[in-house]
């Protein structure tokens, strides 16, 4: 086992602040940050383990995604209600599953890492679809990531992004006229990168909104965005 499954497998041991479930499928309105960290954890495992072609470092990041109450799904072209998935779409979700069936391909005929694997899978399950939707993007330097979003009239609505820090990023949030709902921004005083936006608002009415993830510097950087 080496250095850093070690480490993932303790780190997946620890205990994670959940997200308040509601009976009408929406999350509590303060996203825990416990949610975003563990998500960018678990992204970062699924990289590593990739360039690794780790067995063990995958079916720790797969578990991990199987217990948590999020879901990881890529950012680009997916609709989204906030707070919940948009019933009928299909959203570009990483399933657990997917990942232990990845992993299997590199376990090259040893049979303790093969049945290690199929007992992951045996255990693994989609299960409900939890409230925190948890959406990565690696965004290129001086573009832009758009997505649309319905949010409910009268109720609070929150986007929080975190960038890796390597690029000033800009955050805003317009309705169906075009008229500016909320919008995040580093200072244009500060040198360093801020890594967290917030948006939060509540609409008058329920309708569709446009979020706007720019990225203002001139290197990419890898972004990761919950919804409420």
């Amino acid at each position: 086992m080496t250095l850093f499954s070690a480490l993932a497998l303790t780190l997946a041991a620890l205990p994670v602040a959940a997200v308040p479930m509601v009976h009408d499928g929406h999350a509590d309105v303060a996203t825990p940050d416990a949610v975003i960290e563990r998500a960018e954890l678990v992204r970062d495992l699924i990289a590593r383990a990739r360039a690794d072609r780790d067995v063990e470092m995958m079916i720790v990041a797969a578990r991990m995604l199987a217990t948590g109450d999020f879901v990881l799904v890529r950012a680009e072209n997916a609709p989204m209600i906030l707070g919940r998935a948009r019933t009928g779409d299909e959203l570009p979700v990483t399933a657990p599953s997917a990942l232990l069936i990845e992993a299997r391909g590199w376990t090259g005929g040893d049979a303790d890492k093969l049945a290690a694997v199929e007992a992951a899978l045996a255990e693994a399950s989609k299960g409900i679809l939890p409230a925190a939707i948890v959406y990565t993007h690696d965004l290129p330097a001086e573009r832009a990531l758009t997505m649309r979003a319905r949010a409910e009239g009268g109720r609070l609505a929150l986007v929080r992004v975190r960038g890796d820090g390597d690029a000033a990023l800009e955050l805003a949030v317009t309705d169906s006229s075009g008229r500016v709902a909320c919008s995040d921004r580093p200072a244009v005083t500060s040198g360093i990168a801020r890594r967290d936006l917030l948006c939060r608002w509540t609409p008058g009415r329920t309708e569709e909104y446009r979020i706007t993830l720019k990225n203002k510097g001139r290197v990419w950087t890898r972004a990761i965005l919950v919804s409420n």
